[in-house]
Order: structure tokens, then C-alpha cells, then sequence
């Protein structure tokens, strides 16, 4: 991504800028660990289809950030993540908020790719756009100064959010049931994250 393209922004995003015609937007997070609450969330990134990348750099005392929060709230905006039951943990624990659409690729490629053990981001860039991309930076320290290789690495992972959903639509439309169950799969997410966040886990439902 041409990092000219990429707008980064301390606690929250200007009140000027106007998301109200994206009706699909990238969604990632970035935080100090995995687990919740003793690791904070640190960083959101918003991708545009028009390859522009916000980078918001949350302040960690308040985690104030309203101008985010509303186009986070906007019902008419779909939101592509990778592996959304984490970052909507995230969100949700920090931010207060909940996205109401979403559309996970990684759920997505474990439904409608069942031949392929392959699903993580790294994996389906490369399957899906023909790029090799490092994921070093990722556990990186995101509680400082942003360095040059960390906004690269957080921009990147929008980036191809978009290809990548176009590609698991059209596999989608091809197996109606499966598509089907990965729709009742993005309904059933705020369960699922309440549930995480309330100390239970999808093993419960093993037997």
C-alpha cells in the first residue's frame, strides 16, 4: 500500500471526515497481547475500497474515541474483518461498541474451503490477490511509537480485505448452503463474543 494512502490519527479520527458513502469498510485491530483485559487494545484501522487506510492510535486512559464509535455504530456500513470474533471482543470490551454487519473471512474460508487447511490472512492474500506478505509485525510492540513498518503492517491488513471477500462471495453463491450457514454464523457473533468475553468458550458446545 502506498503509505501516502495511509492516514494515522492520535485517540480518535477528525469530526470532518465524512465515511457516509462507504457502504463496505475494513476493520482491524491491533493490541498489546491476546487476551482481555490484561492486554489493551492499542490501534483501529478503517480500509477503504479506494485503497485509504485510517489509523486511529486509541488513548489508553479514556479510550474515548466518539467520531470512530459512530461510524463503527452505522448500520448502514458492512465490515470486512479477518477472524472478527477477536477484534469484536476487542471493540466491544474497550470501545463499548458492537458493528452489526460483518463479514469474516477467515469464518468464511473455513465454510466454503473445506479442502484447504489454509484460512489465515497471510494465507488467503496469497491464494486469493497472488502477494507474499510478512506478518512480522505482528507481535510487535503496539503500545509505543508507531514505527514506519508497523503502519505499513497495519495498513496492510485491510488492504486486501476487499479482494479477498469478492473471491469468498463468488465461492459463496456457488454452494448455496454453505453460504447459508456462514450467513447464520455472522448472525450468531455478538453471542459468540458476549460468551468469550463472559469467560466461556465454543468448547462448551463439544461433547
Amino acid at each position: 500500500m502506498n503509505t501516502n494512502n495511509v492516514k494515522v490519527f492520535d485517540n480518535d479520527l477528525p469530526s470532518d471526515i465524512d465515511f457516509s458513502k462507504e457502504k463496505v469498510i475494513g476493520l482491524d485491530c491491533e493490541a498489546l497481547g491476546v487476551q482481555i483485559p490484561r492486554d489493551p487494545l492499542t490501534l483501529v484501522q478503517l480500509g477503504l475500497a479506494s485503497k485509504t487506510c485510517y489509523i486511529v492510535k486509541l488513548n489508553r486512559k479514556t479510550y474515548s474515541a466518539p467520531n470512530l464509535v459512530k461510524i463503527l455504530e452505522s448500520t448502514q456500513t458492512e465490515f470486512i474483518m479477518h477472524w472478527a470474533p477477536q477484534d469484536l471482543k476487542w471493540l466491544k470490551y474497550y470501545l463499548k461498541v458492537s458493528p452489526k454487519s460483518i463479514f469474516c473471512t477467515k469464518i468464511c474460508s473455513r465454510i466454503v474451503r473445506t479442502a484447504s487447511n489454509a484460512h489465515g490472512y497471510k494465507d488467503l492474500v496469497k491464494e486469493f490477490c497472488g502477494k507474499d506478505i510478512s506478518k512480522k509485525e505482528q507481535t510487535s510492540d503496539w503500545g509505543g511509537s508507531l514505527t514506519t513498518k508497523q503502519i505499513e503492517y497495519a495498513a496492510r491488513d485491510t488492504e486486501f480485505l476487499f479482494e479477498i471477500k469478492d473471491k469468498l462471495t463468488k465461492l459463496l453463491e456457488r454452494e448455496p448452503e454453505r453460504k447459508e450457514l456462514f450467513y447464520k454464523a455472522m448472525k450468531a457473533l455478538p453471542t459468540i463474543v458476549d460468551m468469550d468475553l463472559a469467560g466461556y468458550k465454543l468448547q462448551i458446545f463439544e461433547y
